[in-house]
């Protein structure tokens, strides 16, 4: 790897660490405005439209999974994403693994705005349309909703950071084998 790759990849995982310390800040409570800082701002809406698609893929399947579906394919998405990368080998493999972490922690916010209904809803939609609400009180688990939420958020956390750590080591080997720099 050339130096001026490795300069962009530090750089790339800077700006993912940015993110990462943002999370924590912005998506951990449900408010009423969700008034997110432009880089968690932009990850959101891409992981906004795979969550719409989610819904509108799994409706084939009947209507839980039809709710379902929008957290479900917005976490597999990416998961997808790190598999293929690490079959091929990938140095992106990191970053969709840091991916499915922020993916996770976004869900998680969702499933602790059940029993609050703070966040706003995609078109202003009625707060009967939110799924997790639904999905949790059809299961008689929407006193759990909190629980549920913090448990996601810490494991996406957890998945996000590793993606991180690894795509810093690996960045950081490629570097010091780049120059002939032992580590």
């Amino acid at each position: 790897m050339n130096n001026t790759r490795i300069y962009f990849s530090f750089a790339g995982y800077a700006l993912l660490l940015y993110v990462f310390i943002l999370m924590p800040f912005h998506l951990y409570t449900p408010t009423r405005f969700f008034d997110l800082p432009g880089p968690l701002w932009f990850t959101h809406l891409i992981l906004l439209y795979l969550h719409e698609a989610g819904h509108l893929f799994f409706s084939l399947f009947g209507r839980t999974i039809s709710i379902l579906g929008g957290s479900l394919n917005q976490i597999f998405i990416p998961v997808i994403w790190y598999i293929v990368a690490l079959r091929e080998g990938s140095s992106l493999s990191s970053v969709a693994l840091f991916f499915t972490g922020v993916s996770i922690v976004d869900v998680s916010i969702y499933v602790k705005d059940a029993a609050v209904l703070q966040l706003p809803l995609i078109g202003g939609l009625s707060k009967a349309h939110h799924d997790w609400r639904n999905l949790l009180r059809g299961w008689e688990m929407i006193d759990d909703a909190f629980i549920l939420g913090e448990m996601l958020f810490w494991f996406g956390m957890m998945i996000a950071a590793m993606g991180l750590t690894v795509g810093i080591i690996s960045s950081n080997r490629s570097y010091h084998g780049t120059t002939g720099k032992q580590g």
